[in-house]
């Protein structure tokens, strides 16, 4: 299961790197790789664990200030042996001032592990962050959601620092 989910991972980041090269050249898109860490915020229980991301971003202008962001991070827990593990596939919509942005929009949690996989409902998430450069800095939160599941009980927060091709 775990060498199926990398492939589909490694897959779809070629994929989306190929497929957004003909917009680099006419400078309507841009394209982030990123690295991060996210923790659990659960209700009765947080920051208890650390899961490692690695997520491809793409931003598409819509005029001068907003930016529509598809994207998809995978996240594997701190022992590297990719038992366990999330897949986020999203998009989001930002508002950028200056170098700073802003945006909310909706991620579908994937968690998998064990053999077995599970599918959440689609989740809201709202990041925040700097470009400085060709760096990005992006802090961001996830409200996991699903049946029998209340608004803010089950939640993702992380950090990502990436590089803007």
């Amino acid at each position: 299961m775990k060498k199926v989910m990398m492939t589909v991972l490694v897959a779809v980041l070629f994929t989306a790197a190929v497929a957004v090269g003909p917009a680099w050249s006419q400078g309507k898109a841009n394209f982030s790789l990123n690295l991060g860490v996210q923790t659990n915020i659960y209700s009765g229980s947080s920051f208890d664990t650390a899961w490692f991301t690695l997520d491809a971003r793409v931003g598409f202008g819509l005029g001068k200030s907003f930016e529509i962001s598809p994207e998809l991070m995978y996240a594997v827990d701190d022992s590297f042996e990719f038992d366990y593990g999330w897949l986020y596939p999203g998009v989001l919509v930002n508002y950028k001032s200056g170098a700073f942005f802003v945006g909310a929009g909706v991620v579908l949690p994937i968690a998998f592990g064990g053999g077995e996989s599970d599918t959440l409902g689609p989740s809201p998430k709202i990041n925040l962050g700097y470009k400085f450069g060709k760096l990005m800095l992006t802090g961001y939160f996830v409200i996991l959601t699903d049946t029998g599941i209340d608004f803010f009980d089950y939640n993702h927060a992380g950090v990502t620092i990436g590089y803007r091709f």
